[in-house]
């Protein structure tokens, strides 16, 4: 998921959101950019818990919105990517199915990767809608990100843990931040966002923009009817991890 939808959810997960919370629901994102690979960067949770819990108020927050995002333990990420009830993989990618063709299409890709990469569509399809439910959260998001400081302490602390140095970690949140500021929130500018991971992962210029905003659109509209139950489902399903935790 993008990082608007990873607020939302640690929102309701965790009863509301410090800065703390914020720069950790989005954390295995700044340890992926980091170096780490994607399935290393998402299973940090339950390590970081058992190492920072101690810390104070601070980094327990930190560490539940880490935990909130990733995939080891079982958190939203790993509802919408890999597992979620009865389906072949996740939430993403089971509303992505009718959007594999047009993404192949769009995007100028093989057709081996159009399931991948049309659940980023799905993704943004619900940062979207959660912009336009909650666009104080972009606020949110930007202001966390602004706090070099506190930034600076939580890289401080967990960068020996995780075998980085702090500055690449506290580079990754700049990263983050420029990423997040570019342009208004919307499908065009989540679509030149896309042309852009496009163009690193395939060295491909032939995205179709146009084509781009309208299957983003169409991700959106496949979500709406039931995107919060699956926040709900993921909420309760993690229920037992808080328990196991706080035990």
């Amino acid at each position: 998921m993008y990082p608007l939808a990873h607020l939302y959810f640690a929102e309701k997960a965790l009863g509301g959101l410090s800065e703390e919370t914020i720069l950790g629901s989005i954390f295995p994102d700044i340890a992926f950019f980091s170096g780490f690979d994607w399935q290393h960067s998402h299973s940090l949770g339950q390590d970081l818990w058992c190492e920072f819990h101690s810390n104070g108020e601070g980094m327990v927050n930190f560490c539940h919105g880490v935990v909130s995002h990733g995939i080891k333990p079982q958190g939203l990420d790993y509802y919408s990517d890999q597992q979620y009830r009865d389906y072949e993989k996740g939430y993403c990618y089971e509303k992505a199915r009718s959007l594999i063709d047009g993404v192949v299409e769009a995007c100028n890709i093989s057709s081996g990767d159009g399931w991948w990469k049309a659940h980023n569509f799905i993704e943004m399809g619900v940062e979207l809608f959660v912009f336009e439910k909650r666009p104080e959260l972009l606020h949110y998001l930007h202001k966390a990100l602004s706090q070099g400081t506190l930034i600076r302490e939580i890289c401080n602390k967990v960068a020996p843990s995780l075998g980085k140095d702090r500055c690449s970690l506290e580079k990754g949140y700049l990263f983050f931040k420029e990423f997040v500021e570019r342009g208004p929130m919307n499908a065009r500018s989540l679509a030149l966002r896309y042309q852009e991971h496009i163009y690193m992962r395939y060295r491909s210029n032939s995205v179709n923009l146009s084509q781009c905003e309208d299957i983003i659109e169409r991700g959106k509209s496949n979500i709406i009817s039931d995107i919060d139950r699956f926040f709900n489902d993921v909420h309760l399903l993690m229920k037992p991890i808080w328990i196991q935790m706080e035990a």
